[in-house]
């Protein structure tokens, strides 16, 4: 979700903009992760071939080096408030990137990066391995990064507290919506670029976090950002809240390489993989605490 600047994006056969993460700024020291056997349940086990057959040619001898962005809630960790890579050992993207780093017969490590300097393709290339941080494919991005192929399809979600009722865009329009800043969904609701989409009233927050305080203090109505994200937030709030709806963006999240580094020809078969034995939908099942595809889909008018 998160862009640094807004470029061309749309919806219905234009350049879709956005993908998700935070604005920490600060690298913390990076984190030796334990297999997936000691830090996911047995129904994700680690599925790398024996001893490690792939040849993954990591950037720091033994190690596979992954570069995200916290918090990232159900993807590094399970809640917003795990910043720590210390602290860090399950999630969907932190059991991703163990089975990867089986799969090469290295261990796992990783570290924390700020957003907006990931997807601008500000980070040494020669530094880490791979980049796993809810980031959505985009043509605009693509020009200074490698995308592997796409392991995880989502639209953009409206988190409300329970027993809100919503079923309309003029349900929507009605609300007081919050979102993060720099991601799709401002870009969205408030870059009146895309047609139907603006919103009157828009609040920007610079982290995850502080939005979701500002949802369960009364100051927005709603929040949008990515649907299983905010799945996941619903989930830790013990039924306070609620993913009332989505709206269809058509937005992936992928993998990021150095442009040109040679690294997208090595893992993405690698991810294909997991993501045809199943490994991945283990992972979105296991963290997620609801299916995106049973959450209502919200037309927004073209005008």
């Amino acid at each position: 979700m998160k862009i640094r600047t807004y470029a061309a994006v749309a919806i219905a056969g234009v350049v879709l903009l956005g993908a998700c993460g935070s604005d920490a700024k600060t690298e913390t020291a990076a984190t030796t992760a334990p297999s997936t056997a000691e830090s996911s349940a047995a129904s994700t086990p680690a599925t790398g071939d024996a001893g490690g057959s792939i040849d993954c040619k990591p950037v720091k001898a033994g190690v596979l080096s992954v570069v995200t962005s916290l918090p990232g809630p159900n993807f590094w960790g399970t809640t917003n408030a795990e910043v720590d890579p210390d602290a860090i050992k399950s999630g969907i993207e932190f059991d991703l990137a163990t089975d990867i780093a089986t799969k090469c017969g290295l261990t796992m490590e990783f570290r924390n990066e700020g957003f907006d300097a990931i997807v601008a393709g500000q980070i040494a290339p020669d530094s880490y391995d791979i980049t796993l941080s809810q980031v959505t494919i985009t043509e605009d991005r693509a020009k200074v990064l490698d995308f592997s192929v796409g392991y995880f399809k989502s639209d953009q979600g409206l988190l409300v507290k329970a027993g809100t009722k919503v079923a309309s865009w003029d349900d929507v329009k009605a609300l007081k919506i919050g979102v993060q800043a720099s991601t799709t969904a401002e870009y969205y609701l408030t870059s009146g670029e895309v047609p139907g989409w603006a919103l009157d009233g828009v609040k920007s927050y610079p982290d995850l976090a502080t939005a979701y305080a500002a949802l369960n203090a009364g100051q927005v109505d709603g929040i949008v950002i990515d649907t299983p994200i905010n799945l996941g937030q619903a989930s830790n709030s013990g039924g306070k809240l609620e993913v009332v709806g989505q709206f269809k963006t058509g937005e992936e999240y992928g993998a990021i390489f150095g442009k040109g580094n040679g690294k997208k020809e090595i893992f993405d078969p690698i991810i294909q993989g997991l993501i045809d034995d199943g490994t991945v939908n283990a992972l979105i099942a296991k963290y997620l605490g609801g299916d995106p595809s049973t959450v209502p889909f919200i037309d927004v008018p073209a005008s």
